[in-house]
């Protein structure tokens, strides 16, 4: 039987963004760009994700110590990012955003 194994993690929230891309190797290009850009404004880790059903579509979950460092750095994407020509150019559709503070983080381990 595999048993869980437990741990407790600070308070920490993610910032989870969905959005689908034109070109995923040009959109990834740009978005390894902005490393230092989000390690300046304190994104803790990163995971990138794409759909099995639709490889264009992407999911990038940003974990921050809190969840206004979260919000405040959605405001950053709004307004400084996500308004530019060049993420209309890689971007084929509006990104969709949502703040989740995390419950639990349990890795299941043999």
């Amino acid at each position: 039987m595999h048993r869980p194994v437990w741990t407790m993690v600070a308070m920490r929230a993610t910032l989870h963004i969905e959005h689908p891309v034109r070109d995923f190797d040009a959109w990834k290009r740009v978005f390894d760009s902005f490393h230092d850009f989000r390690v300046a404004h304190d994104v803790r880790s990163v995971r990138v994700g794409r759909r099995v059903d639709a490889a264009s579509h992407v999911a990038i979950d940003l974990v921050f110590d809190s969840e206004d460092a979260a919000a405040a750095f959605h405001r950053v994407l709004q307004e400084q990012v996500w308004s530019r020509q060049q993420a209309t150019d890689l971007l084929a559709g509006g990104p969709s955003a949502a703040i989740h503070n995390l419950v639990e983080d349990t890795t299941i381990s043999p």
